[in-house]
């Protein structure tokens, strides 16, 4: 398997970023995270606080999908689409 990540936006209407999905392999296992930014509590997007966040939800298994905006929901299924043709032979752990 590759060693490396993938990484998607997850875009408001007007396309501003808002969030993010990753897909990592730890142990031989596809993991995904996520980030979102709650605008509407006045969070602000930013890029470096997503990354960490959605990395540590994909190392540690936090955030599982019932808790998941329907915007970072529709990006995460296509994500899981997209891990599993890119890491060949992985088994996606949610």
């Amino acid at each position: 398997m590759k060693d490396t990540s993938l990484v998607q936006f997850v875009r408001d209407r007007d396309g501003q970023p808002r969030g993010l999905v990753v897909a990592t392999v730890i142990d031989d296992k596809i993991r995904l995270g996520w980030s979102y930014a709650n605008t509407k509590a006045g969070d602000r997007f930013n890029k470096e606080k997503a990354y960490l966040i959605a990395f540590g939800r994909a190392e540690n298994r936090w955030g599982n999908q019932v808790e998941m905006p329907h915007r970072v929901k529709k990006v995460y299924e296509k994500m899981t689409d997209r891990a599993v043709r890119y890491f060949k032979n992985g088994v996606v752990v949610a």
